[in-house]
Formats: C-alpha cells, sequence, structure tokens
C-alpha cells in the first residue's frame, strides 16, 4: 500500500498542485498589478477595481458545480489542460485594458475557467482515505500560497530590472498567461483517469489495489453520480454549518490575499519593495499549510485546530485594525493572519471531504461549499476600498 501510494503521489500531486499553482497566481496577479500601476492606467476607482477582483467570483462560481458533476462524464485531463490555455490566453488579452470594461469582462471568464480546475478537489477523494486527505490537500493548496510569493518575485523582477516597452502590469500579464499555456498541454497528456479506468502508468495488478484505495475511501468503484445520492447532502445540518465556515474562510483569504500588496504598499513602502515584501509573507503561509495539515492527518484532529487557527487569525485582523501607525506592529500582524488563514482552507475541505460518504456527494457538496466560499470572495472585495489603511475591510473580516 504505502508503495502505491508514493505512485500516486508522485504522478497525480504534482500535476493537481501546479495547476492549482498557476490558477493562484492568475487569480491574484491583479492585486500585484494595482501596486504596479494597472488600476492608476486604467483610470479605476476603488469600486470599478474591486469590481475587477469581485467579477472574478461570478465565473468561478457558476462552472465550479459544472465540472464537478462532469467528473464521471468528461475526461478530466481533456478539461484541466484545455481550461488552462484558457484562461491563459484570457490573462493575455488584459494587456489590452484601457478602462473598466475589458479587465471586468474578461475576469469574469478567467473565473469560469479557473472554476472548472475544482475538479480537482472531487479527484483526490477518489485516490485517498481520511487518514492522508489532509496531508495532500495541504500540499495541493500550498503550491496556491506559494503562487503568492513568485508573484511578488516576478512583480518585484519586472518593476526593478525589465526594460521594455510594455508597462510593468502588462509584462506580469504576459508572464503569468504564458505560463499556464504551456502547462495545459502536460497535463492532456499525463493527467490520469479514475482509478477504475486506467490505462497506463499503473499495472493490472496496481489498477486493482488503487480500486481497493478508493472503495476504503468511501466511494464505490466505477460508480456514477446519482441525482437522489447528489439531494441526500440537503439532509444533513452539518453540511449547512460547513459551508458557511468555508464562506468566512475564504471571506478572510481572498480579502488578505487580494489587498496584501496595496496593504504593503500603504505601510510607506515604495512599489518595488512592497511587491518584494510579500514574498516571506506568503512563503510564511506555505509552510504553516503544510505543517498543520500534516498535523492533522497524523493525529486526526480537524474541528479544534481549525477553531484554533481562527482566533489566531482573528487576533492578526485585530493588531491590524487597532495599529494606526508602526510599519512593525502591522507587519507582524500580517505575518500572523498569513499563517493562521492560508491552513484553514485545506483544513476546511478536508473536514469536508471526510464527513461526506460517496461520490454523488461529494460531487455536490464539494462544488456547493466552493461555490459558498466565493460568494465570500465576491463580497469581501467591496469592503476593501478605503485604502491604504483598509480599517472598514478589517473589520469586516473580523
Amino acid at each position: 500500500d504505502k508503495k502505491i501510494l508514493r505512485k500516486i503521489d508522485l504522478l497525480i500531486l504534482p500535476l493537481c498542485a501546479l495547476n492549482y499553482f498557476f490558477s493562484s497566481m492568475d487569480r491574484a496577479d491583479v492585486g500585484n498589478a494595482k501596486v504596479a500601476g494597472f488600476a492608476r492606467d486604467n483610470h479605476l476607482t476603488p469600486t470599478q477595481f474591486s469590481s475587477v477582483i469581485s467579477f472574478f467570483y461570478i465565473g468561478y462560481i457558476i462552472c465550479q458545480p459544472v465540472g464537478s458533476l462532469a467528473i464521471r462524464r468528461v475526461e478530466k485531463y481533456l478539461l484541466l489542460g484545455l481550461a488552462n490555455i484558457s484562461w491563459g490566453i484570457m490573462t493575455i488579452m488584459l494587456l489590452f485594458s484601457r478602462g473598466f470594461a475589458l479587465p471586468a469582462t474578461l475576469r469574469v471568464f478567467i473565473g469560469a475557467a479557473e472554476g472548472l480546475t475544482q475538479i480537482n478537489n472531487v479527484f483526490l477523494t477518489m485516490w485517498y482515505t481520511q487518514h492522508e486527505i489532509a496531508t495532500r490537500t495541504g500540499i495541493w493548496y500550498s503550491c496556491g500560497v506559494l503562487a503568492g510569493s513568485f508573484n511578488g518575485i516576478i512583480a518585484y523582477g519586472i518593476q526593478e530590472h525589465a526594460a521594455s516597452s510594455l508597462k510593468p502590469w502588462q509584462l506580469l500579464f504576459l508572464i503569468e498567461g504564458i505560463l499556464p499555456i504551456v502547462f495545459g498541454p502536460i497535463l492532456i497528456y499525463f493527467y490520469p483517469s479514475s482509478p477504475e479506468k486506467l490505462t497506463k502508468y499503473f499495472s493490472a495488478e496496481e489498477k486493482a489495489l488503487c480500486i481497493t484505495r478508493t472503495q476504503r475511501a468511501r466511494n464505490t468503484a466505477g460508480g456514477q453520480i446519482t441525482f437522489s445520492g447528489m439531494l441526500s447532502i440537503f439532509k444533513s445540518p452539518e453540511t449547512y454549518a460547513m459551508w458557511l465556515a468555508y464562506f468566512c474562510v475564504i471571506w478572510t483569504s481572498s480579502g488578505y490575499g487580494n489587498f496584501l500588496p496595496s496593504i504593503v504598499n500603504g505601510l510607506g513602502f515604495d512599489e518595488a519593495e512592497s511587491q518584494l515584501l510579500t514574498v516571506p509573507i506568503c512563503f510564511l503561509g506555505f509552510l504553516s499549510v503544510n505543517f498543520w495539515c500534516w498535523y492533522s492527518d497524523r493525529f486526526q484532529l480537524r474541528g479544534p485546530l481549525i477553531i484554533g487557527l481562527a482566533v489566531v487569525c482573528a487576533a492578526g485582523f485585530s493588531i491590524l485594525a487597532g495599529v494606526v501607525h508602526g510599519k512593525g506592529p502591522r507587519m507582524f500582524a500580517l505575518c500572523l493572519i498569513s499563517f493562521s488563514v492560508q491552513p484553514l482552507i485545506p483544513l476546511t475541505l478536508a473536514f469536508l471531504f471526510t464527513n461526506t460518504v460517496g461520490l454523488s456527494r461529494r460531487a455536490l457538496s464539494i462544488p456547493l461549499q466552493n461555490a459558498c466560499g466565493q460568494f465570500g470572495g465576491l463580497a469581501v472585495s467591496y469592503t476593501f476600498t478605503d485604502g491604504p489603511r483598509y480599517f472598514q475591510g478589517t473589520m469586516a473580516t473580523i
């Protein structure tokens, strides 16, 4: 079992993680682009910039359930590969922004393409048991957190060293649009099918072990998604509690993540310094995700960790709201938030994964939980309109 687990880890996790890495880069790069002059050059008001951020979630919310419900009917490698190529092309099209209309429209379609890739949430539950899922979800999600560091490094390098006729924010969109376009064909070629449909990479004996593992993960091998099975999730009160919790978590992480470069810039650092200072903050979140998700699987703890990290996160936002002056305390607060809010996402997802039995229930409950979360991401953008301190958004998040 350990041998087949290592093989699954080496094949599936890197592809899922890189897919989420590139989607997270494109989702959050608009925050770095703002510091690089995107909002100024396009004459966007604070509310219009918040709309550019929030419109992403419209497409994301609509297409998440579509991808998950199609998991048995559409080849996953084709869906994921074409989605990567599509949002890469649309990210490059942001270079031609000359006002509010084009970026607002493109962000809806970028969100739609990225929403389809959330099929990975359901896909992981077909391969990993409840004693393994939090660690793997953490590895997958932490690469999205790491993308924030890379956004900062790329944006800093562009602003400090790039010599081009393009503006810094245009170069940022160009680079981060090319990456998923290149990665799309790799996904199409290497991404595996579901355990019972494996035709390459695994021997017949290994395929049988994979099917046994998916049954141990409380799935029915080869089982179809049924309407009655999906509807049964609405009879479970705990499902609604998990959806509400995820709404709060994504509200917090989206507000913090999308406006982190602007918050740092508002402390008095110049544009290049602000981009660079986001790197260690995001990297701290990356380390925290992997540690707490490993700890969760090691000791089979979910709820107590979620509550404890939420308290730490609230403390970080309280410091951010209460301290008006002083770079040190406010930077410490940002680190505290990164340390606590980033693990909350994979832990909350793992909590749902391990408490939802059967593919039919997961195929609907997971995208609906994600959709509830993205409503939080959509709404929070309109509370962070009072920069550079963003007191209104901070208090709403607390």
